[in-house]
């Protein structure tokens, strides 16, 4: 620490202009050789061999940021379809009637032929009214067909107001996935509905000519669809992605210019309080970032937006802000701990990768998905939107495990923050690394700190050099003590005025 302080002492304070350029004083002469007709003057071939070899890496770089995202999203809806059996959909028959018979008959039928290829379905026996029914879909289920109670005594007792559609629901869940709800459950319960009442008119209005001639009949069932837990409008399911997307780009950019900044205070102050400064930068930053999100959802949801949804309060609204706030904490501290370890040149892949995991695991359903992509239960996206859900919708509480998650990440960051700035000092301070992050032996690389090894051994210099210089005064000192014990004042003209007794007849 010594060596650094007598180096910026010894040195005048230069620009970040001047240490990415990674010049400091430059002469008249100096400026005339770099003045240069042509891009392919010989002087410049060095540099430009070196600049071009940099240039096809970071090529490189960019081809694999292409490939390892879009290879993570696609590999994860790859197929999916194939494991669309994963996802379960209720029968629930209230009517116990000749009409439940035949339409659960049908449903399950169908739904033995395209096993593969469609969610498959089971019959509920525990649950004995429709409002139960929709309250276990809206906490636990993708999706139910009730066969309505009575559904059997209605249609033996046609009337002028015999509603057909009051015979079968279909109970959707619009809130738990986007994905796969607009894309298999929502159209596999509205399929089955539509195909079972549809086969039971025919064969009733068959009979009915059997029976009685009459060529053509009254529809006998039908069916209604009601939201389980509506969200107010078609896209409200994939709000949160981008609610945390938008808010995560924005952070972005603040966590690098912190990394370009504060190379001077990892120089000066000490590395718990570089930890903790950090830290409540990123929790100050995350906080407001988070709160101008959940006014945006405040201004555009409303307290009052659909009536179908449930109630925009003030409680959810901190419950957005608390919810957005964790999943950027989380993302934040962890991009800042690599950015404050690697080099420029991998920003982008670093950024890249871990925004478009976060929002595949927001978007894809994880459970048609490969057992590879198990680990986007943990991430941050993934947990976030879940709560995120739950306070829009009340779909699929799971907010202990949920919450646990985020909260488990979070502490798990900051202590990797804490890592991470102190392996950052540790380079700053020995000259390892400059401002921007670029390591000694890069052709970049400019640091006002001198490498420690060198440091040492100028410091080693010194030091002989006044121990030298403390032996030679002594021995000096010594030598003038000695002489003047010899001399003597002469007191008249007849004292002895040899030299070699050192009188000198003063």
């Amino acid at each position: 620490m010594s060596n650094i302080v007598k180096f910026m002492k010894a040195n005048r304070v230069m620009t970040y202009c001047e240490l990415f350029e990674g010049v400091v004083e430059r002469s008249e002469e100096d400026f005339n050789r770099l003045k240069y007709n042509s891009i392919l003057a010989p002087a410049l071939r060095p540099m430009l061999n070196a600049r071009i070899l940099y240039y096809l890496r970071i090529f490189c770089i960019g081809i694999l940021m292409i490939w390892t995202p879009l290879c993570l999203f696609f590999g994860a809806v790859h197929k999916r379809s194939n494991h669309v059996y994963r996802l379960h959909l209720d029968l629930v028959d209230l009517d116990h009637g000749p009409v439940g018979r035949n339409l659960t008959q049908h449903i399950l039928e169908n739904g033995r032929s395209s096993a593969q290829t469609a969610p498959r379905w089971r019959v509920r026996t525990d649950l004995h009214t429709l409002e139960e029914t929709r309250t276990w879909i809206r906490l636990n289920g993708w999706g139910a067909v009730v066969i309505n109670s009575g559904a059997s005594q209605r249609l033996s007792e046609t009337s002028a107001a015999y509603d057909p559609r009051s015979a079968v629901t279909v109970v959707a869940n619009t809130g738990r996935n986007p994905i796969a709800g607009l894309t298999y459950t929502q159209p596999a319960l509205s399929a089955a509905a539509r195909s079972a009442t549809l086969a039971f008119n025919a064969a009733v209005v068959k009979q009915q000519q059997m029976e009685s001639g009459i060529p053509d009949g009254p529809v006998a069932v039908y069916f209604r669809t009601i939201d389980a837990a509506p969200m107010a409008f078609n896209i409200a399911p994939v709000q949160p992605l981008f609610a945390f997307l938008v808010s995560t780009l924005c952070t972005v950019g603040a966590l690098i210019s912190w990394k370009m900044t504060t190379f001077g205070f990892f120089l000066r102050v000490r590395h718990r309080h570089m930890w903790a400064a950090l830290l409540a930068l990123v929790m100050l930053w995350t906080l407001l970032i988070s709160m101008h999100c959940a006014l945006a959802v405040s201004f555009f949801r409303g307290p009052h937006y659909n009536h179908n949804a449930l109630p925009y309060t003030v409680g959810r609204f901190f419950s957005i802000w608390a919810t957005t706030w964790a999943v950027l904490l989380a993302v934040g501290l962890w991009l800042l701990s690599w950015y404050l370890m690697i080099t420029p040149e991998f920003l982008g892949l670093l950024s890249v990768i871990t925004v478009l995991s976060n929002v595949v695991s927001t978007l894809v359903p994880v459970q048609m998905t490969n057992r590879y992509y198990r680990w986007f239960y943990a991430l941050p996206f993934y947990n976030g939107a879940m709560l995120y859900r739950f306070i829009l919708s009340g779909c699929y509480p799971r907010l202990g495990l949920n919450i646990g998650v985020l909260l488990g990440e979070i502490a798990a960051m900051a202590v990797v923050l804490g890592l991470s700035a102190w392996a950052r000092q540790a380079c700053v301070r020995r000259g390892l690394s400059d401002v921007p992050g670029w390591y000694r032996g890069n052709m970049f690389f400019h640091s006002p700190v001198p490498l420690q090894q060198d440091a040492d051994e100028d410091e080693d210099e010194q030091h002989h050099w006044r121990l030298f210089r403390t032996c030679h005064r002594s021995g000096s000192r010594r030598r003038q003590n000695d002489a003047a014990s010899t001399l003597s004042i002469a007191d008249s003209i007849n004292d002895s005025t040899s030299l070699k007794e050192g009188n000198l007849g003063v």
